[in-house]
């Protein structure tokens, strides 16, 4: 038995190892690290893997773009919310021309400079949102929580340089981060992390910045499945610089809560890093007061900037989305509306319920004690008194209710059901003076049983869920369960049958549908769920049937990767079909281009004109133009209001060579307007390489796991779709090739610069061509 005195030498031998191994710091943070070691904050493994970590941060913050060549811009494909539904897009960040762009199939739906970036929030699942200064929210949701992940990174790097960039008169959004900036504040804290159905106090380091709190956890948790999260986050960023932030005292002495525009963190002061009486009080008192006087600070400046700016700042947008999109200000999702393009509206996670390995949505009780969360007001306002002016009427005055209907059972028999087609009515004052009022669509007759063929819905039978009710206990949330009731009435698949439904490919041999997938990817446990339901020792008999489905998904493995693997493979051929004809068309557009000689001769006839009236107002004589001069023939008018440049130059034409006048004919494919555009094309194409990669990435994980073992069929078809997919996939790259390369020459044939974008130059000609033609026959 060693004695006393080997103990303590022991010690003091470890203690001088710590310090040789300890990595290369400032001498602030050594010393701040030791000394939490010696107050038995930290532990000498915790320490050393911490200064690790802010070794690798610091590295990272000040490494130079010399050492590594990072990408100037990075495309991932999203859905985005408007109008009530969830959209297919691709977000796009240019570190080049400083641009965050939303493309859809191709087009480039909206684009927003770097320094409009405000704040990026996490959300449920793969879901997060992005504010910007001016502009309406993004609520976003990736294709998987790693994906989203890079993106929050990304967006977190762009927000950064906003903020330090200018502070230091640099750049904002550049690749290159400016110096680490000054920590303020630093120590540990309590993060309460909560999930769909749990919730747990998770310990971080937290160090305080100008603009934003910085969360590190001390490790990184495995995930269900038994393996390590490779894409849980190193850090969690909380943004103070958007002006929306505020910190609160909870009633208890260790807690207070962050409030974001979208989240609130609820923190809680460890006692063993104040071990002295009150002490754990003045370090929470320390924390609120630091915060809130930046969050003072970022809100006057935001308001400061608002009040400048005014409308300018939406200057440099280019073409707007849908209205649907961008004037849904709140992006609240609708219940019943379209059913047909997501008949899950109704029952997703709200963001403001708990949300799996976010921080919770609600201010939970901070006593470790009871995780779960608090129980809802059960003091509503009164609205009948309001509406009364404050006078209820007695019970004496209120009438009876009539009585209760008869009890019925839950059977019913099977109709004929369909999805619902929501219109907008005609109102009944306007009905007699339109058509409508006519008796003549009486007589008309439908095809019932082709239209039942189309638009029929699954008769769930017998195994409709129940509502919730309030005498069975429900272990998940409240709220989330409701949801989740309202989508399981349209999923005809039982509890148990669900896992061998995630290894069939396609839907026609008894696979999910493609909105079952993505509605299920909104319920995927997190590890909190899934130790809680692990450890509910009863009859699964007797739990609700949302909870069934729960216990039925958490002893799923990689069930979230299954289900990303799922929708990746039912997106890609159709996205690859919908590709395909908008490459054909912009290769066809510029080897016209290339072709036409007769439109070069209208350009010199142009030329000529120009060079006349501007030598006579005592200009130089040009060379050449950019073909955006086009725009600008109708805004140049004559003596006679309605005679432009446009159409002298169709006059000198037809005076002079009316064979050019048909230079129209050889233009054929730009009768059409453009809408997609080369940089965007080629975004997509990236995007899909890339899924297309991950679910190779998957076929040789689930070797590993010898997945083929037990879905042999599932094994063979895998197989069959990647080299399908894969081969199409080459064909759709090499015309994109030839499109960049065709577009690239059509860019130095007329001298425009290098990173003029397709959608604009080809913009121009069309609308050129179109205002050609009138022009001409009003000349004739």
């Amino acid at each position: 038995m060693p004695s006393l005195g080997a103990k303590k030498k022991d010690n003091v031998s470890r203690m001088e190892r710590f310090i040789e191994d300890l990595p290369q710091l400032s001498n602030e943070m050594q010393l701040s690290i030791m000394h939490k070691v010696k107050t038995g904050e930290l532990s000498i493994d915790d320490a050393l893997e911490l200064a690790r970590k802010d070794r690798d941060r610091l590295t990272k913050l000040q490494s130079s773009p010399d050492e590594e060549e990072l990408p100037s811009q990075y495309n991932f494909s999203v859905h985005k919310h408007g109008r009530y539904r969830w959209k297919k897009r691709v977000l796009q960040m240019d570190f080049t021309t400083k641009m965050l762009c939303t493309i859809e199939k191709g087009i480039i739906k909206r684009q927003l400079p770097f320094v409009m970036v405000k704040s990026c929030d996490d959300g449920v699942g793969s879901r997060f949102s992005i504010s910007f200064k001016g502009h309406n929210d993004y609520e976003l949701e990736a294709t998987s929580v790693d994906d989203k992940h890079k993106i929050m990174q990304l967006v977190n790097q762009i927000i950064y340089g906003n903020i330090y960039s200018h502070a230091e008169g640099g750049s904002a959004g550049t690749q290159q981060l400016p110096q680490a900036p000054q920590t303020l504040r630093e120590g540990v804290l309590m993060l309460h992390r909560g999930g769909l159905a749990s919730f747990r106090w998770v310990k971080y380091e937290v160090q305080l910045h100008p603009g934003q709190l910085t969360l590190v956890p001390f490790s990184r948790r495995a995930t269900a499945e038994g393996d390590l999260m490779s894409s849980t986050p190193v850090s969690t960023v909380i943004h103070l610089s958007d002006g929306d932030t505020s910190v609160q005292k909870r009633h208890r002495a260790d807690t207070f809560t962050l409030v974001t525009r979208k989240n609130e963190y609820d923190f809680r002061v460890p006692p063993s890093c104040q071990p002295l009486p009150g002490a754990v009080q003045t370090e929470r008192d320390a924390w609120v007061h630091a915060i809130s006087k930046l969050c003072s600070d970022w809100k006057r400046k935001s308001k400061s900037e608002c009040m400048i700016a005014g409308s300018d700042s939406l200057r440099h947008l280019s073409i707007a989305e849908d209205a649907g999109e961008d004037n849904n200000s709140s992006d609240v999702e609708s219940p019943g509306e379209d059913v047909y393009e997501d008949p899950n509206l109704a029952e997703e996670p709200s963001s403001s319920s708990a949300v799996p390995d976010v921080p919770t949505q609600i201010a939970p009780d901070p006593n470790p004690s009871h995780p779960g969360p608090p129980p809802s007001n059960t003091n509503p306002p009164n609205h009948l008194e309001e509406s009364l002016g404050g006078k209820v009427p007695s019970s004496k005055t209120i009438p009876l209710p009539p009585p209760l209907p008869p009890l019925k059972l839950n059977i019913s028999p099977r109709k004929n059901r369909t999805k619902a087609f929501h219109w907008d009515l005609v109102g009944p004052d306007k009905i007699m003076k339109s058509f409508w009022g006519k008796d003549s669509q009486q007589r008309l007759e439908v095809d019932t049983r082709r239209l039942y063929m189309q638009f029929s819905v699954k008769n769930v039978g017998s195994f409709a869920a129940p509502e919730p009710s309030g005498t069975q206990h429900i272990m998940l949330n409240q709220k989330i369960a409701h949801n989740f009731n309202i989508f399981l009435k349209s999923f005809a698949v039982q509890p148990a049958e669900l896992k061998d439904k995630l290894f069939i490919i396609n839907e026609e041999d008894g696979g999910l549908s493609d909105e079952h997938i993505t509605s299920l990817r909104r319920y995927v446990p997190t590890l909190e769920d899934v130790e809680m339901y692990k450890s509910y020792k009863g009859p699964v008999s007797e739990l609700h049937i949302v909870d069934q489905y729960m216990m039925e998904m958490c002893d799923i493995p990689y069930l979230s990767t299954q289900l990303d693997l799922l929708l990746t493979l039912r997106e890609l051929p159709i996205s690859m079909r919908d590709l395909q004809p908008l490459i054909g068309q912009k290769i066809a557009m510029s080897a016209e281009l290339q072709t036409c000689r007769s439109f070069v001769a209208v350009l010199e006839y142009l030329l000529a004109i120009g060079n006349y009236l501007n030598e006579n107002a005592g200009k130089k004589k040009a060379k050449g133009f950019r073909l955006s001069a086009l725009a600008k023939l109708s805004q140049l008018r004559g003596r006679e209001p309605t005679f432009t440049l446009l159409h002298a130059l169709v006059e000198q034409i037809m005076l002079h060579e009316p064979v050019l006048a048909n230079f129209t004919n050889e233009l054929a494919e730009f009768e059409a307007v453009p809408g997609a555009s080369v940089k965007g094309l080629t975004a997509e194409v990236d995007v899909l390489k890339n899924e297309l990669q991950k679910v190779i990435q998957y076929g040789k994980t689930s070797k590993k796991r010898n997945v083929g073992a037990h879905h042999a069929q599932f094994s063979k078809d895998l197989k069959v779709a990647v080299e399908k997919y894969n081969t199409e996939l080459l064909d759709l790259m090499r015309s994109c090739e030839e499109m960049k390369k065709l577009y690239s020459g059509i860019l130095v044939k007329f001298g425009e610069a290098a990173d003029q974008d397709s959608q604009e130059l080809f913009g121009f000609i069309c609308q050129f061509i179109h205002d050609f033609k009138r022009a001409r026959a009003e000349v004739i």
